[in-house]
């Protein structure tokens, strides 16, 4: 059977069969990261599997039970959005967002405030008038990239962390691909290396997805097993964001990837395929990847 065919217990999974402790951080050797896109509170499945303010403690509990270093959070909307959630997490994260107008949070960087010092920190709005606001190439919801420049301080290694979403309107997303490459690794070998998280709507086949392959290292590619975290049997599909009919890996669109020039070794890629009373919390699962120091 697949690897990740195979119902994974959450605790039992991690400890036994992925070998390492929850906390990444707490070994102040690792990273771990995550993308989740939590669903907007205006979605189409709402009626499916709650309400924003219903599903934030679950939310809270998905990132809690990984206990991730750094996170891309796409679809909190609002400041108030970005702040109820940052309230209910046990680890206290620093944030970084667009502050423009009343405060942009799609996306939100959480960058663990124990562990690392923000150097830096900016963002960019995705469209033929960046990095300048706009509503893409067709007109779509606005999108942006947020960067923080990061120094752990358990190494005094300097790094940048970069989460975007990627607009699902085709004619935005190859578009969005090529920005995000030309403005964001600009440095090559010699530039601060990138982490960088997010949906970005586009699935291995499609030509955006290689746009950012060619850049980047994919972490899926660079470690066989990718199990699902559960608390009971999964399917293929429950790595589909609730398309029944998609298969996974192929439908995959939430990425964690790598600058060439990172120093970290993939140690581990997994996906939340947790279920609540409801079912899932959003119309996404969480990604979460651990990097090893080379």
């Amino acid at each position: 059977m697949r690897p990740f065919l195979r119902p994974v217990l959450f605790g039992l999974g991690i400890a036994l069969a992925l070998g390492f402790s929850l906390s990444a951080g707490a070994a102040g050797t690792g990273l771990r990261v995550m993308s989740f896109n939590v669903m907007c509170s205006f979605c189409g499945h709402n009626g499916e599997i709650g309400r924003f303010k219903k599903r934030l403690p679950q939310i809270a509990d998905t990132i809690d039970r990984h206990d991730p270093d750094l996170i891309s959070v796409q679809e909190l909307f609002t400041r108030s959005q970005m702040r109820r959630l940052r309230r209910r997490l046990k680890t206290e994260y620093e944030t970084v967002f667009a502050h423009a107008i009343v405060g942009y949070a799609d996306p939100t960087l959480f960058v663990r405030k124990s562990r690392f010092r923000v150097l830096d920190r900016g963002g960019f709005w995705l469209g033929p008038n960046a990095p300048r606001f706009g509503f893409g190439w067709a007109i779509a919801y606005p999108r942006r990239v947020e960067w923080a420049d990061l120094e752990d301080l358990t190494s005094g290694r300097r790094f940048r962390f970069v989460g975007t979403h990627f607009d699902n309107n085709p004619k935005n997303k190859e578009p969005s691909a090529e920005l995000l490459v030309r403005t964001v690794l600009p440095g090559g070998a010699t530039g601060l290396p990138v982490v960088f998280a997010g949906d970005t709507n586009l699935r291995p086949s499609m030509e955006g997805y290689a746009t950012l392959a060619r850049a980047f290292r994919d972490t899926f590619t660079e470690v066989e097993d990718h199990p699902f975290i559960a608390k009971g049997p999964t399917s293929n599909s429950d790595g589909c964001d609730l398309d029944p009919t998609a298969v996974f890996p192929d439908c995959r669109i939430d990425h964690v990837m790598l600058s060439p020039n990172a120093p970290w070794r993939t140690k581990a890629w997994r996906l939340d395929a947790f279920k609540y009373a409801k079912g899932f919390t959003s119309d996404h699962r969480a990604v979460i990847v651990d990097l090893a120091t080379e």
